[in-house]
């Protein structure tokens, strides 16, 4: 006579547990079993609808992209994650810098030496007055002797020229005469030998009333 037991509710009263591991195995062997036979199915499915019937033209599929990404080896220049690489670029900058050598230097230029002014000419000697020779005794010719005669030996107030205009001789005296010597009286010599300047210088005195000696007492020249 069977012993009947209280067992769990899905599992059969007096079946021994080796067993219901078994059956267990067996329906899950079944179920992967229909899960693989659907899936072959569904590919079989899919793959009748892509094909295209016999003699049709097929719409032009879309092109397949294809994504490969590529994991580059870590290196000690590649930044840690959230740091921002910073590229520096550097520019060498190459200078030429050529030298003008110097000009040579400009020739001297030769200042133009002028040369000294002449010395200016000596004034001319002055005339020679020989000594004043004494009264009657004169020599000498010229104006300056006859100057220095007149001067020592002529009457006082007249005025002497020489050279000076005689009225065609070779001197004159001549005291207030109109057109000759108007309101002066003048002793004007045109020869200045020493005949002529000596009669003059004598003459003055005769004609002012102070010596009764002759006109023209040493003659002509």
């Amino acid at each position: 006579m069977l012993e009947k037991r209280l067992v769990p509710h899905g599992r059969r009263a007096g079946a021994p547990l080796g067993r219901v591991a078994w059956l267990r195995a067996v329906a899950i062997s079944f179920a992967i079993g229909g899960v693989m036979v659907g899936g072959i199915a569904a590919t079989a499915v899919a793959s009748g609808a892509t094909a295209a019937p016999p003699g049709s033209t097929a719409a032009p599929s879309a092109p397949a992209t294809t994504t490969t990404t590529s994991t580059a080896p870590a290196s000690d220049d590649v930044p840690p994650p959230g740091t921002v690489a910073t590229t520096t670029t550097t520019t060498t900058t190459t200078t030429t810098t050529t030298t003008v050598p110097p000009a040579p230097p400009a020739p001297p230029v030769a200042t133009p030496v002028s040369a000294p002014a002449p010395a200016p000419a000596p004034p001319p000697p002055a005339p020679t007055v020989p000594a004043l020779p004494a009264r009657g005794e004169a020599t000498a010719y010229g104006c300056a002797a006859a100057l220095a005669y007149l001067t020592a030996y002529s009457a006082p107030g007249f005025t002497f020229e020489c050279p000076g205009y005689a009225l065609g001789h070779e001197a004159m005296t001549c005291i207030n005469e109109p057109g000759a010597c108007p309101g002066e009286s003048l002793i004007a010599i045109a020869d200045p030998c020493a005949h002529a300047y000596m009669n003059e210088a004598s003459n003055s005195w005769v004609l002012t009333g102070q010596s009764s000696a002759p006109i023209d007492p040493y003659g002509a020249c």
